[in-house]
């Protein structure tokens, strides 16, 4: 999987704020986390994972970061909206291994969408192509979401790319902060090998830009 230093190019100007509020899950024991504090100055960061094993291991080599026991799938113990940022650097492909990964993917993004704030970052790495990750944007009605992505190639393996998938959450935005929002897509990224157009989160593709163009007021903000 692609190491820190070759994505903070493309990372870190889609990431301004050095005080934000930063949530990667399923860290494990990789040395993303560690590089995202020390390397990129990202200090206000919890990371998370389900293994007690992994995250007593890396509490232990790293005091100054914070790290919690839980699982993505179910983060009861964090309030709504607690987020600026969400980091997945490939969850996504352990969990669409597992025996109904779509069905759990489905959940993941929920509990993500749940835990952004409104007009917040969901960024994804993963090893699987672009139009597979993407499709996430539509996959649950609950969850408003503008996307685009692109491919990076891999700094380890000849011929080998990965998938940069950045989400931002419109759900819960004013009208007006929704446009200028969905304005900045699709992004610009810094070193892709290509771009997808922007994706609107309203479940069904013929249906995206009707339902932004027609009924931003409705879509957009909160009951």
């Amino acid at each position: 999987m692609v190491d820190y230093a070759s994505l903070a190019p493309t990372l870190e100007p889609l990431l301004p704020d050095k005080s934000a509020r930063i949530l990667v899950v399923g860290c494990g024991d990789a040395p993303f986390s560690p590089d995202l504090y020390y390397l990129g100055g990202y200090v206000n960061t919890l990371n998370i994972d389900y293994s007690d094993v992994v995250i007593a291991k890396q509490q232990k080599a790293w005091p100054e970061l914070e790290y919690r026991l839980m699982n993505c799938l179910d983060m009861k113990r964090i309030d709504d909206n607690s987020f600026d940022v969400v980091i997945d650097k490939s969850l996504i492909d352990t969990t669409l291994c597992y025996e109904e990964g779509h069905k759990t993917i489905m959940k993941l993004y929920s509990e993500l969408h749940r835990v952004l704030r409104p007009g917040g970052r969901l960024i994804t790495i993963s090893l699987h192509p672009e139009e597979e990750v993407l499709p996430f944007a539509t996959s649950n009605p609950n969850c408003t979401f503008i996307a685009s992505s692109c491919s990076l190639a891999s700094n380890r393996q000849i011929d080998a790319f990965h998938s940069f998938c950045v989400f931002d959450k419109i759900h819960g935005l004013e009208a007006a902060e929704a446009r200028r929002l969905a304005s900045t897509h699709p992004i610009e990224f810094v070193n892709s090998t290509d771009r997808v157009d922007p994706i609107f989160g309203f479940g069904s593709e013929d249906k995206m830009m009707h339902a932004f163009s027609r009924a931003l007021d409705d879509v957009f903000v909160e009951p």
